[in-house]
């Protein structure tokens, strides 16, 4: 049984500390949360009162008998306002009235002039400044009281201009009736700083990082974040204490507002990476011009922007209605995907901006801003989202791409490492294969991951890279290699290494396989004659891999051995020239058929497992170079093999033609010549024969090639190589 490690003093004294830590701060939370919330303020200092009162009940209409009376607020019908559309309440003011009071009522675009005992205390009215609209902005009215006022009659004249509210009213010791408003907006004017914080880091910081990223969408985020926050504050019931000139709001809260859909479209537009560009830009193009036309019958005296502001409202709406169906033609066609967590955002940005619509028309006591402001801040955290999905999407197919890129590459070197070595058609592709079935095997037991598997197939794939820096003469020697050329032909190792050593650490594992692979377990191998574990485990697996394609392949010197037999010989080397726990899990996959040739009678096969041409002529060469058949140069044989590989990964054939005859060779050679396209390879073969290597030729076409040269040729014996 293992038995536990024991935690050491400083564990112990880390633990303790980082409990105290925890524990601390959470009863400093805890005090926190009482220190807010409980009401006992007993031995507690002073602070005075911050509490306003309200004036809301017994009001009446100045004609009206005095047990006629209502609450605040109120609506007014036509009757009751009359053909001048104004009203005038009264009430009594209470006893505690002091100096240093206020009373505040507040204007929804309403003239409100306030009265005590005859006396006019304030006005705010389109007639009070020579500059004010006759839509004068909302507002709270502020009357300064006396302790003369006490129990003395206060009355209000309204003069209705949109909608027939009269509001609250309220009193308070200096400006606390401001407070009870500030509670009222504190909450949506809070988010709306933030959005507008956030708007300016947004914008600001994508147009340092523009040159670095694509950041159009947002840069249009910034933008819309803060036109709809400054919007808000426009609108606010704080404004009066934002703005020393709050009366000009008439005008930048309804350019404002006009912006939002404009702005947003900007938005959707970069989102949905300008698809509808025509769509949007032509909604964009309507709004600013309606901002234009409303500006221009404004300062005309046509109309007032309020009265205007409905068209403006309209495209809006508009505006909203083409995004949305922009986002549901994206959902029939599937580009959503490519935006899929904005696209929330979007939809909540959509529809909590028509309720603030809705809400203006609809509800004459609705505060603006809190549901596009909450709105906005998801749509904000979804693009963040989204962003950060997408930049590792593109990493991760970056690195798929380099991935892909690299085994093309390691493939590719590969592929010219097999043209070199005329035994070797496939021979790199099958080593990764059986050396990553074999790894696949043992990879609970040896603490191989997946990755580690997938690697050790393409160190398979350029285990014998060195063999490019070996003469052609030794490497596809028919016989005997002489002690010389042994001694060269173990040079592949150690050129393969120094030729990769310079890629760096990062290539430890690929090092040892190329360096390796030759390593005996009894210590008899090359070129450093490790023995047993100190051989690298990549090297001991690659071992195995490289002998059992050796073994089932044909060679320069000799034809396959057949399954079994290479069975047996691997059985038979355990523990001298491999790993016996590796052989005998190689020898057991063989049993149960999991390891089996990748060849076909010796020769290469493709990944579906036919025979093509290219092999078919390899197996000519190799039975020919055997039978002792003057070839005149195997290696532009070997090159043409090479060739038609990398066409047929392609999917594109040659057709292999073999033409003989002992006499007129030049002319043979002619009409072969004259007749053979462009892509089409000639190679003379030996003294008497020609290979006519015909590149994706259909049958019909390979046919008239033939029936061309024998009806030129009677004599000549035409040979056709095909797959079988």
């Amino acid at each position: 049984m293992i038995s536990k490690p024991k935690i050491g003093k400083t564990r112990i004294l880390e633990i303790i500390v980082r409990i105290g830590i925890v524990l601390i701060l959470s009863v400093s939370i805890i005090f926190m949360s009482i220190a807010f919330f409980d009401n006992n303020r007993v031995g507690e200092a002073n602070i005075g009162s911050f509490a306003s009162y309200e004036l809301n009940d017994g009001w009446r209409f100045i004609d009206a008998p005095k047990y006629e009376i209502f609450s605040l607020p109120r609506a007014v019908s036509r009757d009751e306002s009359g053909e001048n559309g104004e009203v005038i309440i009264v009430n009594t003011l209470p006893d505690y009235v002091r100096d240093g009071m206020n009373l505040m009522a507040r204007s929804s675009m309403e003239d409100v002039l306030i009265y005590v005992d005859g006396e006019l205390r304030s006005e705010y009215s389109s007639e009070a400044s020579p500059i004010m609209s006759h839509y004068i902005p909302s507002a709270y009215v502020l009357a300064p009281l006396y302790d003369k006022d006490a129990g003395k009659e206060i009355s209000i004249l309204i003069r209705f201009k949109t909608g027939r509210i009269i509001n609250e009213v309220s009193l308070g010791h200096g400006n606390n009736a401001w407070f009870s408003v500030i509670d009222k907006a504190l909450a949506v004017n809070l988010i709306t700083f933030i959005v507008l914080l956030t708007g300016m880091v947004l914008y600001f910081t994508s147009l340092f990082l523009r040159k670095y990223f694509k950041v159009g969408a947002a840069r249009y985020l910034g933008l819309l974040n803060v036109n709809v926050a400054l919007w808000i504050i426009s609108e606010s019931l704080l404004r009066q204490l934002f703005f020393r000139r709050p009366s000009l709001s008439e005008y930048f809260s309804y350019f404002l507002c006009e912006l939002i859909g404009a702005i947003a479209c900007m938005f959707f537009d970069e989102v949905q990476h300008r698809v509808y560009h025509k769509r949007y830009l032509l909604a964009e193009s309507i709004v600013l011009l309606q901002i234009f036309i409303n500006i221009l019958m404004y300062i005309t005296d046509v109309t007032e922007l309020y009265n205007s502001m409905w068209i403006s409202h309209a495209w809006l709406l508009v505006c909203a209605m083409v995004g949305l169906f922009n986002i549901a033609n994206d959902f029939l066609t599937r580009r959503v995907l490519r935006y899929h967590i904005t696209m929330l955002g979007m939809i909540l940005f959509i529809f909590f901006s028509l309720i603030e619509l809705i809400g203006f028309y609809i509800n004459k006591y609705h505060i603006f801003g809190t549901e596009i402001s909450i709105a906005l801040l998801v749509l904000m955290a979804c693009t963040i989202i989204q962003t950060c999905y997408d930049e590792l999407k593109k990493y991760e197919q970056r690195a798929k791409s380099q991935t892909l890129m690299t085994i093309t590459t390691i493939e590719t070197i590969a592929g010219a490492i097999d043209a070199k070595d005329e035994y070797t058609g496939g021979h790199s592709e099958r080593v990764g294969i059986y050396a990553e079935r074999l790894s696949r095997e043992i990879a609970e037991d040896y603490g191989l991951s997946e990755e580690d598997v997938l690697r050790i197939h393409y160190i398979g794939l350029v285990h014998d890279i060195g063999k490019i820096g070996v003469a052609d003469n030794v490497l596809n020697k028919s016989g005997r290699l002489t002690d010389e050329e042994y001694t060269l032909m173990k040079q592949h190792t150690e050129i393969g290494y120094e030729m990769m050593t310079s890629l760096g650490e990062g290539i430890k594992d690929l090092l040892a396989g190329i360096r390796h692979h030759h390593e005996r377990y009894d210590g008899k191998g090359y070129p450093d004659k490790l023995s047993g574990m100190d051989i690298p485990l990549v090297a001991r697996i690659l071992a195995l891999a490289d002998s059992y394609d050796a073994m089932t392949s044909n060679r320069v010197y000799r034809l396959r051995l057949g399954s079994v037999e290479a069975r047996n010989e691997i059985e038979r080397c355990a523990g001298a020239q491999f790993d016996p726990a590796l052989a005998e899990i190689f020898v057991n996959l063989i049993d149960k058929g999991e390891i089996i040739p990748h060849t076909l009678e010796g020769s290469a096969v493709d990944k579906d497992g036919r025979l093509r041409n290219s092999a078919i002529l390899e197996k000519r060469l190799v039975t020919d170079l055997m039978d002792n058949v003057d070839v005149i140069d195997p290696s532009h044989v070997r090159m043409l093999c090479y060739v038609m590989k990398l066409m047929e990964r392609k999917g594109m054939d040659y057709d292999i033609i073999f033409a003989e005859t002992d006499s007129d060779m030049e002319d043979l050679r002619k009409a072969i010549k004259e007749k053979a396209g462009i892509h089409d390879v000639t190679i003379l073969y030996t003294k008497e024969r020609y290979i006519v290597a015909l590149f994706d030729r259909d049958e019909e076409e390979t046919n008239e090639f033939i029936k061309t040269l024998k009806t030129a040729f009677p004599k000549a014996k035409i040979e056709t190589l095909a797959v079988t």
